[in-house]
């Protein structure tokens, strides 16, 4: 019984698993069933005249004994009918258990074996697929890179910004963005909307702007997941603002009321008795999501620009240049355009600060499920850490170098092929963890083609495995060399490939990114150092 059910069961899945859809797949069915069935009516014959022999003998019997009595002539030949007919009944139920097991077992061989054919076949059509759809061309360990003097000289003649250039453009940026912010901190006092504070330069041309609500309001930071980082590829540690009101609670006295004057002296409360305070969401507040308490990316970076354009209408008889919005997705992306034809661009980033040294900022999304989650910078303590262990390296280093290449290596490549969701801070994530495991000695100046080399095969093999560790955020090793806060230290390691091991799309564009970028290497250091080399005698025949 635990044979036909198993054998009926095999059946089943066989027939649902391998539909009669295939032409070949039925003529080989077919084929089968007609050759068991013809080997089934040759062995019906053979067993039915192998019973007429065996009958035969017994009519003759009842034939030559006339000279019997009738009564016992009757008698013999319901005796002779009896075993004849039991032993018909007998064989035709033994055909017929004979002729379902050999079709059970003919029906479970055949869906056995086209069941496993149809397996191995799919397995080998997918290992083709992903050969063909991600193919691995360039391996960083052998890709040609030019010697160590060559990389120093591109690097300092291509790649390298001369300091009192930079110092130009930072002194005039920062000097640009306070007047600003003054400004848009005047419209937003008179319109009685959030207040700015202080801007800050993150980063090179990266100008980050905190702004609050007014009092009694205050932002809640609500870390998350990786869930929206499956729709967003530059969202990795994310988190929603929500807008809060901070109720004070009453007592009774006259002295916390809210028409008590400043210059009041209450002697039943001191000054530093706590006052007890209720915190309640507010739906629908400023700059909130429609019926949420999150704070919309969306309707900030309409709020942002539109301030930053009445405030250079308020300023702009000061300057001589124009002010413009280069992307009107970016909240803050502008650029300064002299009467010279000289361009700056650089970006006002509106930030919600979270702790001391970690800011949200924004986006650019697409679409209203992921308008309220916003992106957490830990730019801060990526640098103080980048600081910490370059005291621990050699003089004159040649990290910074490794990295600055790498950098412009990515760029280069993103001006010829198109935007990639391998960014800088990729790169910059990969030189710290190179740090992090490396000893200091193997950062000497005649170092930096090996180092190079080391950071593109560490991309390579994070991009192959699909898995780039945040260096901040649960890194046992970061913890020891700088001070972190508990929601990051004790937080779990952060990949920044996730969406690639979400979306094949996107993984298979970052690899051929990163497949050019190896590819075009040698050929553009060479090229560039050879058009520094010809403009620099150009300079010297003048």
């Amino acid at each position: 019984m635990h044979d036909n059910l198993l054998q009926v069961l095999v059946v089943v899945v066989g027939l649902l698993t391998c539909p009669r859809d295939d032409p070949r797949l039925e003529e080989e069915w077919d084929d089968t069933v007609t050759v068991g069935m013809q080997k089934h009516d040759e062995r019906l014959l053979r067993e039915e005249e192998k019973l007429d022999q065996e009958v035969a003998p017994v009519s003759v019997k009842m034939t030559h004994t006339e000279d019997r009595g009738r009564e016992k002539h009757l008698c013999q030949n319901a005796t002779t009918n009896m075993p004849e007919n039991e032993t018909s009944e007998k064989a035709f139920a033994g055909w017929k258990e004979d002729y379902l097991w050999y079709i059970w077992n003919t029906f479970s061989v055949i869906s056995m074996i086209r069941f496993f054919r149809k397996y191995l076949r799919k397995n080998s059509q997918m290992t083709q697929d992903e050969a063909r759809t991600f193919p691995v061309t360039c391996i960083a360990g052998e890709v040609p890179l030019p010697d160590s003097d060559t990389l120093q000289s591109f690097h300092s003649k291509c790649v390298q910004v001369s300091p009192n250039k930079k110092w130009r453009e930072d002194e005039f940026l920062e000097g640009f963005a306070n007047e600003m912010v003054e400004a848009m901190r005047t419209i937003c006092d008179r319109n009685g909307g959030m207040v700015i504070e202080d801007c800050q330069m993150s980063d090179a041309c990266d100008i980050i702007v905190p702004f609050r609500p007014p009092e009694p309001y205050s932002f809640q930071c609500l870390l998350r997941n990786n869930q929206a980082s499956d729709l967003l590829p530059d969202m990795q540690v994310c988190g929603q603002i929500k807008v809060v009101e901070n109720k004070k609670i009453p007592n009774g006295c006259p002295c916390q009321s809210s028409d008590a004057d400043d210059d009041m002296v209450c002697l039943l409360h001191c000054e530093n008795e706590k006052v007890k305070i209720e915190i309640t969401d507010v739906s629908d507040g400023l700059l909130c999501s429609k019926n949420t308490p999150f704070l919309s990316k969306s309707r900030v970076t309409r709020w942002f620009q539109s301030t930053i354009k009445e405030a250079w209408a308020q300023i702009s008889h000061k300057f001589e240049f124009e002010l413009s919005i280069r992307y009107m997705d970016a909240p803050g992306a502008l650029v300064v355009q002299f009467r010279s034809g000289k361009r700056v661009s650089f970006c006002m980033s509106p930030v919600i600060k979270h702790h001391t040294d970690a800011h949200f900022y924004i986006t650019p999304c697409f679409g209203n499920n992921l308008d309220t989650f916003w992106t957490l910078s830990l730019n801060i303590y990526e640098n103080n850490l980048l600081k910490c262990l370059s005291k621990c390296l050699p003089e004159n280093s040649c990290h910074i170098q490794t990295l600055d290449i790498a950098h412009f290596l990515n760029k280069r490549q993103t001006a010829l092929s198109g935007s990639s969701v391998l960014k800088d801070f990729h790169f910059k994530t990969a030189l710290m963890h190179l740090l992090l495991t490396k000893d200091s000695s193997q950062w000497k100046p005649n170092c930096v083609a090996s180092r190079l080399r080391d950071l593109l095969d560490f991309v390579e093999r994070s991009l192959e495995k699909r898995l780039l560790r945040h260096v901040v955020v649960g890194n046992p090793l970061t913890q020891k060399i700088i001070q972190l806060p508990a929601e990051f230290s004790q937080a779990k390691p952060v990949n920044l490939f996730h969406p690639l091991v979400v979306h094949n799309c996107i993984y298979r564009d970052a690899l051929m990114h990163f497949q050019e970028v190896l590819r075009n290497a040698h050929m553009l250091i060479q090229d560039y150092v050879d058009m520094c080399i010809d403009n620099g005698s150009h300079l010297k025949n003048e």
